[in-house]
């Protein structure tokens, strides 16, 4: 491989590295202390670059928070994706699918109520995406829902509803840590949360 190409190359994953860094440390920081509070001083200090260095990935302060909102959600429709085109059972693969989400949303459940908090400040075309990633992952959940219908796992249910629920739970411990944090593990949660909802979707 020619040299520049490697340079190239070794240029670009550095650079995708340190935007990983700035997003982490961005989500990070408005978490913690909220958007108004953001200091782009700070967080090159944190991050270890110059604030001449964070302006090569920004433009605003404000693109700090899309890029914060913006990872909150990676991975997940891929992962769901994948379980929801497996060959398991309709119950199965449902399951699996709520239990993948819920274990997420646990683990982000800060960054979840970040984005709650902070939505109103995104500007109007990156709430638009959120709303459509949100809305992206409702649809696999509908979509399980609909084939175990169809398949007679599951009685009959308005599946979009079902699967908005599904969502709106997983966003539960970011209201309710307080009350989730020694009432129960995350496992625990995932499960009985899981089979709740498939014991009210069983056409037994």
């Amino acid at each position: 491989m020619p040299e520049d190409k490697v340079r190239r190359r070794s240029r670009s994953a550095r650079s995708i590295e340190r935007r990983h860094r700035i997003t982490a440390i961005a989500t990070q920081q408005i978490t913690e202390h909220g958007f108004e509070n953001l200091s782009v001083n700070d967080l090159a200090a944190a991050v270890g670059m110059s604030v001449g260095g964070i302006y090569r990935y920004i433009t605003t302060k404000t693109d700090l928070l899309v890029m914060a909102c913006e990872d909150i959600y990676d991975g997940v429709r891929d992962e769901l994706g994948g379980i929801a085109a497996g060959s398991e059972p309709a119950t199965e693969k449902l399951r699996a699918a709520i239990e993948s989400y819920l274990r997420t949303c646990w683990s982000r459940r800060a960054q979840i109520a970040m984005v709650y908090r902070e939505y109103r400040r995104l500007p109007l075309p990156e709430q638009q995406v959120y709303k459509e990633r949100e809305n992206a992952i409702a649809s696999i959940f509908a979509d399980l829902v609909g084939a175990g219908m169809r398949s007679g796992e599951f009685r009959p249910v308005n599946a979009r509803m079902v699967a908005t629920d599904i969502v709106f739970l997983g966003h539960l411990p970011s209201f309710k840590w307080w009350a989730l944090r020694e009432a129960i593990d995350s496992d625990e949660l995932c499960r009985e949360q899981t089979e709740l909802f498939l014991r009210g979707l069983r056409n037994d």
